[in-house]
């Protein structure tokens, strides 16, 4: 089976061919004839079997030409690739096995190509590797073919020995056994057939026996050439052994070589995919990072777009305000002149409600009760205020505001009390009338209440959505407490009520601290009589003389005013007249308006909800901070409560003992001074609710304006920032992608490589188990050519000694030879 000479020529692969050819000519040569053996019979088992083996064999001959056309277009795939690259001489070096011989005595190796990690140029070379094993093996294959044969010739060989030793030991039996005849009988004795011939057939015999001698020395003489042969064979054999030892060192080498390579590419490969780990992480990261920019950004704009429309809307909104202020105002100078002339036609109704405002006092005291009763409900009710304390602050700032503006009403106060010192003088004419003008504040300040509660009843409708209450001007007074009781039943309801009525409440603390001081500093002026008295109560009740004396100073205010009111009335009445026909007039108009005004009040109240909504929010953050504040709130609101009681029972003390001196004009006095108070805290509350709402809707659209600056100017921000992770993030992906690709082509190098070195070193351990038991049929092949040699040594004593010895010395050999073997 040649299958090297097909090879393509040029090369290492040539010249080791050419080596390898060299070297199996000796097996090629035909061996020595055979002895002829005695024919047998072969079984027909046997025969079919042969049948098998020959089908086996031709399916085995046409794999191997398939094979060999195989490898000779690899082999020349490779080599164009070598030649294209350069690199056929350095893979003819490194394949030479004298050059890697005398590299492993001494010298370096030389460093791997750098084709040597690429699959494009190492699968055509594992592929040339794998060709070359399989000739190798296939020679291998051959060579132990014909050991086979070999060892089937010297077995032959042998037994042919033995049997030639053993017709050789039998003649010599006869031989001895002819000795121990007489000379008589050894004429008539044959040495074969042990039957007695004549003399004659004894030379014959001789002659046959030394022809067969000869013939042994000659077959001798061809077994000592042929055993010469074998041993140059076998020279020859452990030669090309060697070699292929060497070549095995090469190629362990280069396996180790390429294990290293495949080692470090696997190493490369795990750093790469940790890398690729690592980038994907950072991707990852970058991806959530720019998720979260993205929804930022997204709630950003929808924040930006609802402060937007929140902002127009604001503005629309204050606009409108501004408009209905201007209304209101004009409306309100309008009731003013309207109640003035409502004023002077109450006058009169007054004079005839006089009478029946002693039963009114007793009901009153009774509907004190029930106050007290509503009282402690509202208590209750303030507990749920207190988020309205906000509110409340803000309306103080207002309120300090709006006091600035009464600066001109104290400059008419202080002329008041100008005037009241003039009247002091004239204290006694005024005492002669004091009964006249109890009657007479009664009957104004009836009027008064009167023209308060409708003022009141149109406010409240107006703003607050309450109930309509036609008849004021037939029941006042008793419209007046069923306004008050429905009005504390709306303010338990609903929490706007019960802020107005706190804000009045506190109002009229304010005023009655105010007063009592006047009223405490006027006393000293003028009531030099009731020093020692005051004096008493200042050291009894240390709370009570501020009352006392802002009680006794309302009463000196209630007669300054009494002239001032005298003056005014007149004045009063005239425009009262003429404004109520116009009122009445615009009453019509008012009517037709509040439909529209309750409609749009409907509108507005949806958006006051949504904006409450929307400010829902924001006061829950501000909660947190305002938390401390309403703590300190709720205890001075609890030392305010207690005060607020125990000034109340004070006041209530100071007005029984003052009921007695002074029941009318005290009563005068108080009502005035409530008409007064709530007329100037309606117009207050009016005009301090529409500040308030401009004030906070303009700190709202400068809030709003600062968020949006704010907002755009994060937006920008957030914008570079997604700019700069967006190209951050293309070329992580660009080097991402890249990593990939070299992780994939190292990957596959490293597989290939892994299958390569797999098929390397299985085909290396198949040949390593075939030159194992190449070893064991030397020393197999050895030791029984060690045998053959020493029988034939010993056949060539016995031969030499037996062409020395003459015939005459046959017998006394015969001899010896007989009694060695009978004591044997």
């Amino acid at each position: 089976m040649q299958v090297l000479p097909s090879l393509p020529h040029g090369g290492p692969q040539e010249e080791r061919s050419r080596r390898l050819l060299q070297r199996d000519q000796p097996f090629d040569r035909p061996l020595p004839p055979l002895p002829k053996e005695r024919e047998f019979v072969v079984p027909m088992d046997v025969r079919a079997q042969e049948e098998v083996y020959q089908e086996k064999l031709a399916a085995q001959t046409d794999e191997l030409a398939f094979l060999k056309k195989y490898v000779e277009r690899i082999l020349n795939q490779l080599r164009r690739v070598l030649v294209k690259h350069n690199e056929l001489e350095q893979l003819q070096q490194l394949c030479d096995p004298i050059a890697l011989q005398a590299d492993d005595d001494g010298s370096a190796p030389l460093p791997s190509p750098p084709w040597f990690t690429s699959k494009e140029y190492m699968s055509p070379l594992f592929a040339a590797y794998e060709s070359r094993i399989k000739e190798l093996e296939a020679t291998v294959d051959k060579h132990k073919r014909d050991l086979d044969a070999f060892v089937g010739h010297a077995d032959a060989l042998a037994r042919d020995n033995e049997r030639l030793q053993h017709e050789l030991s039998v003649t010599m039996d006869k031989l001895v056994l002819q000795s121990d005849v007489p000379v008589a009988m050894r004429s008539g004795v044959d040495f074969f057939t042990d039957q007695r011939k004549p003399d004659v057939n004894i030379n014959d015999q001789l002659a046959d026996l030394n022809e067969r001698i000869e013939l042994l020395m000659s077959e001798n003489s061809l077994l000592v050439e042929q055993a010469s042969l074998q041993e140059t064979e076998l020279d020859d054999f452990r030669r090309d052994v060697a070699e292929r030892d060497t070549q095995l060192l090469t190629m362990s080498q280069n396996f180790n070589q390429a294990t290293l390579a495949i080692q470090e590419l696997r190493d490369t490969t795990d750093h790469m995919k940790h890398d690729k780990q690592r980038a994907e992480a950072q991707v990852q990261q970058f991806a959530a990072t720019i998720a979260q920019l993205e929804a930022q950004k997204e709630t950003i704009l929808a924040h930006v777009q609802s402060h937007k429309d929140a902002v127009v809307k604001y503005e629309l909104q204050v606009q409108e305000y501004e408009h209905r202020l201007t209304q209101i105002k004009a409306a309100n100078e309008q009731k003013q002149s309207t109640v003035t002339k409502r004023y002077q036609g109450v006058c009169e109704r007054l004079r005839e409600l006089t009478s029946a405002l002693d039963g009114k006092d007793k009901q009153l005291e009774q509907l004190q009760e029930i106050y007290n009763a509503t009282s402690h409900e509202l208590e209750m009710v303030k507990s749920d205020c207190e988020g309205m304390l906000k509110v409340m602050q803000s309306m103080e700032k207002q309120l300090g505001e709006y006091a600035s503006r009464e600066d001109a009403v104290t400059e008419l106060e202080r002329a008041s009390q100008e005037r009241a010192q003039a009247v002091i003088l004239e204290r006694d004419q005024a005492k002669a009338k004091e009964t006249q003008c109890r009657r007479e504040i009664a009957r104004l300040t009836e009027q008064k209440r009167v023209a308060t509660a409708e003022y009141l009843k149109l406010q409240d409708e107006s703003v607050e959505k309450l109930r309509r209450k036609s008849d004021l001007y037939d029941t006042a007074r008793i419209l007046k407490i069923r306004r008050l009781e429905n009005e504390l039943a709306y303010r338990s309801d609903e929490l706007k009520h019960a802020q107005t009525t706190i804000v009045t409440l506190k109002m009229q603390l304010e005023n009655a601290m105010r007063l009592h001081v006047d009223a405490e500093r006027s006393l000293r002026d003028l009531t030099t009589q009731s020093e020692a008295r005051v004096a008493v109560f200042q050291d009894k009740f240390e709370h009570m003389v501020a009352r006392v004396a802002s009680s006794e100073l309302v009463r000196d205010e209630a007669l300054a005013k009494e002239t001032q009111i005298a003056a005014t009335l007149t004045a009063k009445e005239l425009q009262f007249e003429r404004v109520l026909a116009e009122v009445q007039e615009k009453w019509q108009i008012e009517k037709d308006q509040r439909g529209g005004l309750e409609r749009e009040l409907e509108v507005r109240r949806a958006e006051v909800r949504e904006a409450h909504e929307a400010l829902a929010a924001k006061e829950r953050h501000v909660a947190a901070m305002t938390k401390e504040l309403h703590d300190v709130r709720s205890d001075v609101s609890a030392k305010q409560k207690y005060q607020i009681d125990m000034y109340v029972q004070q006041i209530r003390e100071l007005k029984a003992r003052l009921d007695q001196v002074e029941t009318e004009l005290v009563r005068a006095k108080n009502e005035t001074t409530k008409m007064e108070h709530m007329l100037r805290m309606d117009h207050q509350r009016m005009e301090g609710r529409f500040k308030s709402e401009m004030d906070v809707s303009a700190s709202r659209l400068s809030r709003l304006k600062d968020e949006k600056a704010r907002v755009e100017s994060q937006l920008q921000e957030i914008q570079a920032r997604h700019a700069s992770y967006g190209s951050k993030l293309i070329a992580l992906e660009q080097e991402l992608a890249e990593a990939h690709h070299q992780c994939s082509q190292m990957q596959m190098h490293v597989e290939e490589a892994e299958r390569k070195a797999s098929d390397v070193g299985a085909q290396l351990a198949m040949l390593l188990a075939t030159q194992h038991q190449h070893m064991r049929h030397d020393v197999e092949l050895k030791s029984a050519l060690d045998r053959t040699r020493l029988e034939k040594a010993r056949l060539e004593r016995e031969l030499s000694v037996l062409r020395k010895t003459p015939s005459s010395d046959m017998s006394s050999m015969q001899k010896a030879l007989a009694i060695e073997s009978r004591a044997s």
